[in-house]
């Protein structure tokens, strides 16, 4: 196991805006979700309600899609709504975090 720390985390294609294969996520390490359950129970929750679920999305997908850590606020929005919901949901489920999970408090 010792001769795998440090390897790149795995990845796979998704579709995303009706394109197969457009995107690439890859899974999250333990200390990224460390850092995501720290951004979503301080950061996040100092946002209003309506904010607070876009933003969480945002990070989500900075942290888990390929090429898009350096995306805009502006850059993410721009994407249907429904597209960038079910993205960052399938980065969270192949990162091991499930919905329900998500649903408890625990993404």
């Amino acid at each position: 196991m010792r001769a795998l720390i440090g390897q790149k985390s795995p990845t796979k294609k998704l579709a995303f805006l009706g394109k197969k294969d457009a995107v690439e996520v890859k899974k999250l390490t333990g200390l990224e979700v460390k850092e995501f359950q720290n951004y979503v129970n301080t950061e996040a929750k100092s946002l209003s309600e309506s904010e607070q679920g876009l933003s969480i999305q945002r990070k989500i997908i900075r942290m888990g899609v390929v090429d898009a850590e350096d995306l805009s606020d502006e850059e993410i929005d721009g994407f249907p709504l429904d597209e960038v919901s079910r993205l960052a949901r399938e980065v969270l489920v192949y990162s091991g975090i499930s919905a329900d999970e998500d649903k408890k408090g625990n993404a």
